[in-house]
């Protein structure tokens, strides 16, 4: 009787043992819908966009009869880590490509107001292409003409 009643007690340890071990496992696989938010699935934190605003520049312009000058700055949208770093680096390979841009545009094109818009979007290809081809890890979402003097 002795020896059924210890059996009896191990039995019970071990059921015990094994239904904590069964409860335990079920509790940590359900918590996420147990419990909810903390253990969930999480969506990636959307970064906002910042704006970058570059240094003014002076570009020369052709214009009928003289050389006009055009006083450019502008600002890039970028929703990239460390876009202030890769703009400083990249300021230079940035503004050949704006002067070459705008190398090739006459002053009455860049007169008209309703080339504002097309030129900014041409801007971005070009400054897209050009970061991408030196290896500049950045994407521009936008690239702003915040002043634009034409004399």
């Amino acid at each position: 009787m002795a020896s059924m009643n210890k059996q009896g007690k191990r039995l019970a340890l071990v059921l015990l043992f094994l239904t904590w071990t069964g409860a335990t496992f079920w509790v940590g696989w359900q918590s996420p819908t147990l419990i909810g938010e903390p253990f969930g699935p999480q969506e990636p934190e959307i970064e906002a966009a910042k704006f970058y605003p570059l240094d003014k520049f002076v570009i020369s312009i052709q214009g009928d009869e003289y050389s006009h000058y055009l006083l450019l700055e502008l600002a890039i949208k970028t929703r990239s880590k460390d876009a202030k770093f890769t703009l400083t680096q990249a300021d230079s390979v940035i503004k050949n490509s704006l002067m070459k841009m705008f190398s090739t545009k006459h002053f009455n094109e860049l007169n008209d107001t309703k080339r504002f818009e097309p030129l900014q979007k041409e801007a971005h290809s070009i400054l897209s292409a050009v970061l991408a081809q030196n290896d500049f890890n950045i994407e521009l979402e936008e690239v702003l003409f915040t002043r634009m003097i034409i004399q």
